[in-house]
């Protein structure tokens, strides 16, 4: 739950700098404005922190974003029902997390078996959380943590 900062080329859609940090659990899916004001802020502190000369730029845009987690970090990639194949939870682990589940879920619509189709077939269920409000509460707690434990990396 650390910081991810990227630059994007003007052959991927423009030139700026992305910034990935601040997670929250969220089972809603609607952050409130408080909790945007953080994450923006804390957007421009690891762009300075980052690029101290560049200190004060104004950002252009922050936003937030939905990421699939699971508590166990197990990911999904199988026939949920005779018919539709699902690949889904990344767990923050991005392009190549999501591009495998894709990948098995894929081989398994057609039939096919292969050393991705193995390794997600081998994980765990996904556990289950606690009741609210003990969830949310503990969700977020960990997450803090992680951010803290990251420290300015």
């Amino acid at each position: 739950m650390g910081t991810t900062m990227r630059r994007i080329d003007t052959a991927l859609g423009g030139n700026r700098i992305i910034t990935r940090t601040c997670a929250s659990f969220l089972p809603e899916m609607e952050a409130s404005d408080a909790a945007l004001k953080r994450t923006a802020a804390v957007h421009a502190r690891k762009f300075a922190d980052r690029f101290p000369q560049l200190a004060g730029v104004k950002q252009e845009y922050t936003w937030a974003g939905h990421l699939c987690l699971t508590r166990n970090a197990v990911s999904i990639a199988r026939e949920l029902e005779p018919g539709p194949f699902a690949a889904t939870v990344c767990n923050g682990l991005g392009i190549a997390r999501s591009t495998l589940t894709g990948i098995a879920a894929a081989e398994l619509a057609m039939g096919l078996t292969s050393d991705v189709t193995r390794h997600f077939a081998g994980e765990a269920e996904p556990a289950k959380l606690p009741p609210k409000p003990f969830s949310t509460l503990g969700a977020n707690a960990f997450l803090r943590f992680k951010e803290w434990r990251a420290g300015r990396e």
